[in-house]
């Protein structure tokens, strides 16, 4: 024990622990040389395990901030696409007010005695077996009953059947209580009366009947407007004949009008305001 003590002798023993182990790592197979690999592979493991960790977590971020800047990129985008569907939008109501506008001057050219009102077809009411189409103008806009409803292209639509504040009702030609005077646009042409019947209202067509015998209905004749009866001009545009028929038993002469209008597929019509002095 005392030698374990012993100042000189622990130094010794130091000394000599050294020399072995300076002697046993010049074998790189030998037991200290096996401890220092056991220490560092375990080291080298964690530290590639830390650096992968980084290396994730790096790389998460990474994703994370293209993930923002796409999500930044597509709301820019949305907003202007809207812009331009908005820019569109107005475009179109521009392009339709301005051909609106050409097409009542067309109409005014014709109608020097009226003023041409605009208005839309907001809808149709068929209930028995009676049609009627409804404007988004009415008595506020001088709207009045009887007058007359015409196309963009100078084509007979109708008349005015009821009005209200806001809206009118318009009867067309096809039902049985439009009544118009016609005239066969022709040089041997005459007076017509046109109506509309039951029989041709569900094909869009209208009835010429109450012909007089110096009359000459022939197939494709054209009809118009006469200007009697007080409610429409002479010359709008009815349709043409696409039948001429006796009844046997009165032996009356009738035709069948094609009318140039097309209510299926007409959104905007004029009504016709005569001026007053």
């Amino acid at each position: 024990m005392k030698l374990l003590k012993n100042r000189k002798f622990q130094i010794i023993i130091i000394i000599v622990v050294f020399m072995v182990v300076a002697i046993l790592s010049i074998n790189r197979f030998s037991g200290v040389n096996i401890i220092r690999n056991l220490v560092t592979i375990p080291v080298s493991w964690i530290q590639k395990g830390i650096n992968n960790i980084d290396e994730y977590f790096t790389s998460k971020s990474f994703t994370k901030k293209q993930y923002a800047e796409l999500l930044e990129e597509n709301k820019n985008l949305t907003e202007e696409n809207e812009k331009l569907q908005e820019q569109n939008a107005e475009l179109s109501f521009l392009m339709d007010e301005n051909i609106l506008l050409r097409e009542a001057l067309y109409l005014k050219d014709i109608f020097d005695g009226y003023d041409i009102i605009g208005s839309n077809i907001m809808g149709s009411d068929p209930g028995n077996f009676v049609y009627r189409y409804k404007i988004d103008i009415g008595s506020r806009d001088n709207v009045k009953i009887d007058m007359p409803v015409v196309a963009a292209n100078n084509t007979l639509y109708g008349r005015i059947y009821m009005v209200n504040y806001t809206t009118s009702i318009i009867i067309p030609i096809i039902d049985e209580n439009a009544g118009i005077s016609g005239w066969i646009s022709k040089n041997d042409g005459g007076h017509v009366n046109i109506k509309g019947d039951i029989r041709y209202r569900e094909k869009g067509q209208c009835l010429i009947e109450n012909i007089s015998d110096k009359v000459n209905l022939e197939v494709g004749d054209i009809v118009e407007t006469s200007g009697f009866g007080g409610i429409y001009p002479k010359g709008i545009l009815i349709g043409v004949i696409t039948e001429v028929f006796y009844d046997n038993i009165t032996n009356e002469q009738f035709g069948v009008i094609e009318p140039y209008i097309n209510f299926n597929s007409i959104n905007t019509v004029f009504v016709l305001m005569e001026k007053t002095e």
